[in-house]
């Protein structure tokens, strides 16, 4: 039975599931994402509108992307174009706050380096992660 673990895209670092779920068919592990979505989202649902969902068969092939606005059910009283649009905003809403995130590790990451190499202090990891990538 193939195992799939799911990765959340929040806009940062997202958090990965590393142990996974075994499921007998791609169709479940769907299915089963579409319910930790929906519970993430409880009461969430505008601050986590534009996360999406990654699902992976056996920690490799990357079998679903679901966007988080496409599983609010907030949405639902919206015109089908109108939640169109609101699902690609929400996108495009999570790859900005990804490519900003990227940067900020960039300008850390690049003045711990000019600092190391002045032999000046610097900071080596924040959050558990290595600064100098």
């Amino acid at each position: 039975m193939p195992r799939y673990t799911f990765k959340v895209h929040d806009g940062a670092d997202g958090v990965n599931d590393e142990g996974g779920v075994k499921l007998p068919s791609r169709d479940l592990a769907v299915r089963y994402g579409y319910k930790v979505i929906r519970e993430l989202m409880k009461n969430r649902e505008l601050q986590t509108r534009s996360w999406r969902l990654d699902i992976c068969e056996d920690g490799h092939e990357i079998i679903a992307e679901i966007l988080f606005a496409s599983a609010d059910a907030t949405l639902d009283h919206m015109h089908p174009t109108l939640r169109s649009m609101m699902e690609q905003l929400c996108e495009r809403r999570r790859t900005f706050a990804e490519v900003v995130h990227e940067a900020h590790l960039t300008v850390r990451e690049a003045r711990a380096l000019v600092a190391r190499s002045r032999g000046k202090p610097y900071v080596a990891a924040e959050h558990g992660r290595s600064t100098i990538r």
